[in-house]
């Protein structure tokens, strides 16, 4: 009995020492649930914060200037369209705010003296006129002869319509009728980059005009206004023609 007794004693201690074991192997050394080793983790996340790769750069490339309509009719450097009858009162008609007027006849000259007052001429001699274009326009009664004239700058444009003195005499070849011949007239002058610009005008029938209001008057501001816009057009073809140049050959160089 003893011994039997002693066997179950002795088995009894040695489950004892083997669930010993087991808590021991299950808990680890330190007692902690979950066997944590203690050992540092790796850290395999990457910075969220971290700095993005650089944006690519790239040359600033800028185009030249648009040229301006003005500088063109300003510099003879630039100015260098055709200057002719044909050209520059190109059309059959004239019209200014819905007031028509009919082409009936130009002229050009390289004499500056031809198609002027003899004051006149003496004025545009002086400072330099290379050119003198003229056509008439006739409509609600009247006739007016617009003449424009080219000098080598603005400045001898300026100085040239400052000293002006009558006048612009009518051109009256061609279908144009005999108008100012008695007197009567209207006149005007202005001046615009290298130009100074005239008109003269008066009754179709060549009786004298006079009073406020009257078709002659309004036909001699038709006129100017006419010969403005046509130069203003001028330069806008040059500066629209040069542009057109520049983006060519910038493609062409890209």
């Amino acid at each position: 009995m003893f011994v039997v007794g002693g066997g179950v004693l002795a088995a009894l201690a040695v489950g004892t020492v083997v669930a010993l074991a087991i808590v021991q192997q299950d808990g680890g050394s330190d007692g902690q649930a979950g066997g944590d080793s203690g050992g540092q983790t790796a850290d395999t996340s990457t910075d969220a914060t971290a700095s993005p790769t650089a944006d690519p750069s790239f040359e600033e490339t800028r185009l030249p200037p648009l040229p301006k309509p003005r500088e063109f009719i300003a510099d003879a450097d630039k100015d260098l369209a055709p200057f002719t009858a044909d050209e520059f009162y190109a059309g059959e008609t004239m019209t200014v705010e819905g007031r028509e007027y009919t082409k009936t006849g130009t002229d050009a000259t390289e004499d500056c003296t031809e198609g002027v007052s003899a004051e006149l001429g003496a004025v545009l001699t002086e400072h330099g006129c290379v050119a003198l274009l003229r056509a008439t326009f006739t409509g609600s009664g009247a006739a007016v002869t617009v003449g424009v004239a080219q000098f080598p700058s603005e400045d001898d444009a300026v100085a040239a319509n400052a000293a002006y003195t009558r006048n612009l005499l009518p051109l009256t070849a061609g279908d144009s009728p005999e108008f100012c011949q008695r007197g009567g007239c209207r006149t005007t002058t202005n001046q615009v980059g290298r130009y100074a610009y005239f008109t003269i005008a008066g009754n179709s029938d060549g009786t004298p005009d006079s009073g406020d209001g009257t078709v002659a008057q309004q036909a001699a501001r038709d006129g100017n206004d006419h010969a403005f816009s046509r130069i203003i057009l001028r330069g806008e073809t040059q500066a629209s023609a040069s542009a057109s140049a520049l983006v060519e050959e910038r493609r062409n160089n890209s």
